[in-house]
């Protein structure tokens, strides 16, 4: 099956995510990055709007961490700390109206799904769990005391005349090998007292192998970015929000070199997925291979296009 043959596809560029997706499942990434491209127009073909509206779909998790962070952008932008009570308020907010768009407004998300939120759990299953519920119940409250009590929070709001505010969340992008990526970093900010630059990453999820990789991708971008000489002017840290702690280092030459090396071996299997590597035109969709791994299947949105969904 060939998908959108005559309509261009941007050209191939690498992310973390996308990285992730690639190793998870070549069909979930096919539609991910291909048959969805473009189902937003009105003359696209009846499986491109499929895959569109499928990718818009939320999991409960995702959304959490989306509304944690909103949140978190919120209190930097305006230079304010919230409370507990007024943080869990508002994360509480973005998930029950994401609840009442899922289970009533099904049919606008339908036709407008880039504007109604569908949470994955809603669309397969057609219910949440009460003891799911529960649990987010639960975190919220254990991360709003973590984040307010964290040592990045300290810094910024305790120490606000001894930081310099960089960016906060956005896209941003550096070429390696003329492949553009991109990164989105959660927040960088300048301590004036050790002229560090500090990168931060909040996690409200587990701690996992890939999470130093992640900071390591950004401090790529950051050395290029501000033209850092010396990596000993650069603080790396993870901020685990469900348990409190945060991990912080300071990136090698070899780690970098890690990286960089990751991400060429990673396009280099990108492009034998694709039918015209200089245009970004894909293989047909038999040819990217269906993951075997059925808990992978269980959090894909795009179950229904799969026949071992």
């Amino acid at each position: 099956m060939i998908v959108n043959a005559a309509q261009p596809f941007p050209e191939l560029s690498w992310s973390w995510t996308r990285n992730q997706t690639f190793l998870n499942c070549k069909r979930w990434y096919f539609h991910a990055y291909y048959s969805s491209w473009g189902g937003w127009r009105r003359e696209a073909s009846n499986l491109s709007k499929h895959a569109y509206r499928l990718k818009r779909l939320v999991t409960l998790d995702q959304l959490f961490g989306i509304s944690v962070h909103n949140q978190i952008h919120r209190m930097i932008d305006e230079s304010q700390r919230m409370t507990v009570e007024a943080f869990t308020a508002s994360v509480r907010k973005a998930l029950n109206r994401a609840f009442w768009d899922s289970k009533y407004k099904r049919e606008e998300w339908y036709e407008h799904p880039s504007d109604i939120n569908m949470l994955h759990e809603m669309y397969y299953d057609g219910e949440l769990p009460e003891q799911k519920i529960e649990e987010y119940r639960e975190r919220m409250t254990v991360i709003a005391n973590n984040l307010l009590s964290s040592q990045t929070f300290k810094d910024i709001f305790d120490r606000k005349d001894k930081i310099r505010l960089v960016s906060s969340e956005r896209f941003r992008v550096f070429e390696l090998d003329g492949v553009k990526v991109w990164v989105v970093m959660d927040l960088v900010y300048q301590d004036l007292e050790s002229g560090k630059f500090v990168v931060v990453d909040f996690k409200t999820g587990r701690p996992s192998s890939g999470d130093p990789v992640q900071l390591i991708l950004y401090s790529l971008f950051l050395k290029e970015a501000f033209d850092i000489t010396s990596l000993d002017q650069m603080e790396l840290r993870n901020e685990y929000l469900a348990i409190g702690k945060h991990a912080s280092f300071t990136p090698r030459h070899s780690d970098h070199e890690y990286v960089k090396s990751l991400i060429r071996t990673s396009v280099k299997e990108m492009k034998t997925y694709l039918r015209v590597p200089e245009q970004n035109v894909p293989l047909d969709m038999e040819r990217f291979e269906q993951t075997k791994n059925r808990a992978i299947c269980r959090r894909c949105a795009f179950q229904e296009l799969c026949d071992t969904g």
